[in-house]
C-alpha cells in the first residue's frame, strides 16, 4: 500500500530574479484517494520585488538602443506596484523521479528535453481559497515565511532509500491537472487554452491570476538558490523537510507606452521632415492608439526555441533538426549571437509559440486569423470606437524606469505571438496604430485649381474645422507628396502644363467645358494628356478615360470636346463614386465611410482636422537594418515587456487606421512606411525597449 510521508520542500517560485514572499494562507489541497497516500510539499512562493527591481541591468550588445537581442533583452523591470502581476492563487506541482543528484546551469534541461517520457511520479495542486490570493512580492522575515504544506500524491512507497525527483511547477492554472498532465511529454507539451491572465486581461490596473509555469530548474543568484531537484524518503518527516526550489514566468507580455512631457494637454511630437509636403507649416500632436493584432488563440504552457540558423534573415525550415551546441527545445534560451559588422549572418533562433508552423505568408489571407486575434488587421479597426486616448490625467498605472528616467504608462497584456521571418507581416505581427492631430501655422498652404489656372498658395477658410487632402504627384521632374484644397484640383493637377503657357485655355476647357475662349487644337490636347502626370490613381484613371476618348478621334468635333472633361470623366464613374467626386466643392460632407473608397479607388487621402493614423510593429530583435527582415525581428514573447517611447513624426500618416487599397495583411513589418518614431525596450519582466518611435 501507499504511505504518507511529510515533504517539506521551499519552493521559490521567481519571476525574474529574487525577491521578497509572503505565506500561503487558508488555502486548500486538492487530494485523491480519500485523505491517505499522499507526501506533502512544503511550498514556499516567491516573485520578484514589488516595484521596479535595483538589480543592475545586463550590458545589451545592442549599443545602438534599439531593443535588446536573446533572452535578457535589455533588461529586467519589476511588477508593476500595487498591482496583482506577483499574486499567486492556485499550484500544481508535478515530481519525476531523476538519478540526477544535483542541477547546474550546463545540465538543468536535459531531463525535460530527453527522449524518455516517464510518468508523473508525483502530483500535488494547492487552492488558495481566501479569494484574496497570495502577494508573494511582499513579505516579512519570519522563520519559513511563505511556507505553506501542499499535498503529493505519490504513485509509489517511499522507503529509506531516498529518491531524487525533479520538480516542475504551473501556477494559477484555476484547476487541478493532474487527470490531463500524467507524463512528462503531456507536461512539456501541454497548451493553455484561451486566456493567459484569468481575470480583467485587457485591464491593466485590474489584471489578475497571471498564468505562469517554470521557465528554468536553477537560479542565477548569489549565492545559488536551490536547484529544481528534491532527495526524498521516509526520512523526511516534518522536522526533517527537504527543500527545493521552483522559477516560473508569466505567460503574457506587457506593451508599456511613454512620450513627450504634455503641456497644457497635450503631448507634442517633434516634426522636421524637408520630405513631407507640410513642413514647417504646422505641429503634431499625439491623440490616441489602437493596440492591433493581439493574439487570442492558444498557447504552450511551457517555452519552446527553435533550432538555430546562421542569417538573420533566414526562414526557420520546418523540418529543422537541433544541431550539437543548439539551445534546447523545452526551456531553452533564445539565441542572438552577432557582430553587427558581420551582417546578416550569426547564430539566431525562434520562440516557437502556438501556431508558429501554421503562419505562413501563404496563409496569410485566410480568413481563420481574424477570429484568432483581436483586432485584426482589416477594415474593422475604422471603429472609432476602438481608438483610445493618450492618457493624460491621472493614469490608472505608471512606473519610472530608473535605466532612461522615463515614465511608463503600461496599456495592455498581451500573449505569445511569434513568427517566422518571412511571415513577419501586417496580418500577423502585433503592432500599435497611433494618432495624431496636426495643427497648420499660418504658413499652411494648399494646390488649388480655380478657373483654369492652378494656385499653390490656397489657405483654409477655418483653421478650427477644416479639410485637405494629399496625394502623389510626378511633375516631369520628380515625384512628390502635395496638399490639395479639393478632389478636382488632384484631377486637374494631372495636367503639367507651365505657368503662364495655357494659351488656348486648354486646362479650362477639360475642367470646366468648351466654351468658345478655348482654342485649343486636337494636337495640343494629345500633347497634354500626353504629358498627364499618373503617379495617383485618379490622375491615371483620368488619363485613361481622356485617352480612351481620343483614340479614334481625327478631328475635335464639338461631340467629343463633350467627352474630353472631368465632368464626363466623373460621369463614367460606379454610382457611388459618382457621389464622392461630386462632393469637391463641400467636402467637409465626405463621410468616414467614403474616405476609404477615395483612398482605395484614386489614391487620395483625405484628412478632417488634421486627423491621421500611423502605423507601428512591435520589435522584439531589431537587427538594426531598415527594409531588411530579422529573425524575431516583430514578435511577442512571454514575460517581456514592450517599452515604446513615441518621440516624433515623419508627416502626416493615413486617412484611417485600415486604408484600402493600400493596407493589406501580406505587407512585410519592415517597409517603406514608417512614418512615427518609436523606441522599444524589453526586460524579466524582460524589457525590450524600441528605438524612439518617429511616426
Amino acid at each position: 500500500m501507499k504511505k504518507n510521508y511529510l515533504l517539506s520542500a521551499a519552493a521559490a517560485f521567481l519571476l525574474a530574479v529574487t525577491g521578497c514572499s509572503d505565506d500561503i494562507e487558508n488555502g486548500g489541497n486538492s487530494g485523491g484517494e480519500d485523505d491517505g497516500n499522499h507526501a506533502y510539499m512544503n511550498v514556499r512562493i516567491s516573485t520578484v520585488a514589488d516595484g521596479p527591481m535595483t538589480k543592475a541591468d545586463p550590458s545589451s550588445p545592442n549599443t545602438d538602443g534599439g531593443s535588446g537581442w536573446g533572452e535578457d533583452g535589455n533588461g529586467w523591470l519589476g511588477e508593476l506596484p500595487g498591482k496583482n502581476e506577483g499574486m499567486v492563487y492556485n499550484v500544481n506541482i508535478f515530481l519525476f523521479e531523476t538519478n540526477v543528484n544535483t542541477l547546474s546551469k550546463a545540465d538543468h534541461l536535459d531531463f525535460l528535453n530527453g527522449e524518455a517520457n516517464p510518468t508523473v511520479a508525483g502530483y500535488g495542486y494547492y487552492d488558495v481559497k481566501t479569494g484574496n490570493g497570495l502577494d508573494a512580492s511582499e513579505g516579512g522575515s519570519e522563520p519559513n515565511h511563505g511556507s505553506r504544506n501542499i499535498r503529493i500524491t505519490m504513485n509509489s512507497d517511499l522507503d529509506e532509500n531516498p529518491k531524487n525527483y525533479q520538480v516542475f511547477a504551473i501556477v494559477n492554472a484555476g484547476a487541478d491537472l493532474k487527470t490531463k498532465i500524467t507524463s512528462l511529454k503531456e507536461l512539456r507539451d501541454y497548451v493553455a487554452e484561451g486566456t493567459v491572465i484569468a481575470k480583467n486581461g485587457t485591464d491593466v490596473a485590474n489584471a489578475n491570476e497571471f498564468l505562469m509555469s517554470t521557465h528554468k530548474m536553477v537560479s542565477d543568484a548569489t549565492p545559488a538558490n536551490f536547484p529544481s531537484i528534491v532527495s526524498l524518503s521516509s526520512q523526511n518527516t516534518a522536522e526533517n523537510p527537504a527543500k527545493t526550489a521552483v522559477y516560473v514566468e508569466r505567460l503574457a507580455a506587457r506593451i508599456d507606452l511613454t512620450y513627450n512631457t504634455p503641456e497644457e494637454g497635450k503631448v507634442a511630437l517633434d516634426f522636421d521632415n524637408e520630405s513631407s509636403p507640410v513642413n514647417k507649416q504646422g505641429s503634431f500632436h499625439l491623440t490616441g492608439y489602437t493596440l492591433i493584432n493581439q493574439w487570442q488563440g492558444n498557447t504552450k504552457m511551457f517555452k519552446q526555441v527553435s533550432p538555430t540558423v546562421d542569417s538573420y534573415e533566414e526562414d526557420l525550415e520546418m523540418n529543422a533538426q537541433y544541431n550539437e551546441g543548439d539551445p534546447l527545445r523545452y526551456l531553452g534560451d533564445e539565441i542572438w549571437q552577432w557582430d553587427p559588422t558581420s551582417k546578416p549572418n550569426g547564430l539566431f533562433n525562434f520562440v516557437l509559440s502556438e501556431s508558429f508552423i501554421e503562419k505562413t505568408l501563404a496563409d496569410v489571407a485566410n480568413n481563420k486569423w481574424e477570429n484568432l486575434y483581436r483586432n485584426y488587421f482589416n477594415e474593422g479597426l475604422n471603429d472609432v470606437n476602438k481608438v483610445t486616448a493618450i492618457p493624460l490625467n491621472n493614469p490608472p498605472v505608471s512606473y519610472e524606469d530608473p535605466v532612461n528616467n522615463r515614465t511608463y504608462y503600461p496599456i495592455s497584456y498581451v500573449r505569445e505571438n511569434t513568427l517566422n521571418t518571412s511571415a513577419q507581416v501586417h496580418g500577423y505581427s502585433t503592432g500599435v496604430i497611433f494618432r495624431t492631430k496636426f495643427t497648420p501655422n499660418e504658413d499652411f498652404k494648399m494646390t488649388e485649381y480655380v478657373n483654369g489656372a492652378i494656385s499653390d498658395k490656397a489657405q483654409l477658410d477655418d483653421t478650427e474645422n477644416f479639410v485637405f487632402l494629399t496625394a502623389e504627384h510626378f511633375n516631369g521632374k520628380e515625384a512628390q507628396k502635395l496638399v490639395y484644397k479639393n478632389i478636382k484640383t488632384v484631377a486637374a493637377r494631372a495636367f503639367n502644363i507651365p505657368d503662364g503657357t495655357d494659351k488656348t485655355n486648354l486646362l479650362k476647357g477639360i475642367m470646366e467645358g468648351w466654351t468658345d475662349d478655348v482654342t485649343s487644337t486636337l494636337a495640343d490636347v494629345k500633347t497634354a494628356i500626353e504629358g498627364m502626370s499618373i503617379k495617383n490613381k485618379l490622375e491615371e484613371k483620368f488619363k485613361k478615360y481622356l485617352e480612351d476618348q481620343l483614340s479614334t478621334a481625327t478631328n475635335l468635333t464639338p461631340e467629343l470636346k463633350n467627352k474630353l472633361t472631368y465632368k464626363g470623366f466623373v460621369n463614367a464613374q460606379d454610382q457611388k463614386l459618382q457621389v464622392i467626386l461630386n462632393k469637391t466643392d463641400n467636402m467637409s460632407s465626405i463621410t468616414t465611410d467614403e474616405i476609404g473608397p477615395l483612398a482605395e479607388n484614386y489614391g487620395v487621402s483625405f484628412f478632417r482636422n488634421g486627423q491621421s493614423y500611423h502605423k507601428f510593429w512591435i520589435r522584439h530583435n531589431d537587427n538594426m537594418a531598415d527594409k531588411k527582415m530579422g529573425v524575431m525581428e516583430f514578435c511577442i514573447v512571454r514575460n517581456n515587456v514592450y517599452q515604446l517611447f513615441v518621440k516624433g513624426v515623419r508627416g502626416l500618416g493615413d486617412p484611417l487606421p485600415y486604408t484600402p487599397g493600400k493596407d493589406k495583411p501580406d505587407t512585410p513589418d519592415e517597409n517603406n512606411e514608417l512614418t512615427i518614431d518609436v523606441t522599444i525596450y524589453v526586460k524579466d519582466w524582460v524589457k525590450r525597449t524600441n528605438k524612439p518611435i518617429i511616426l
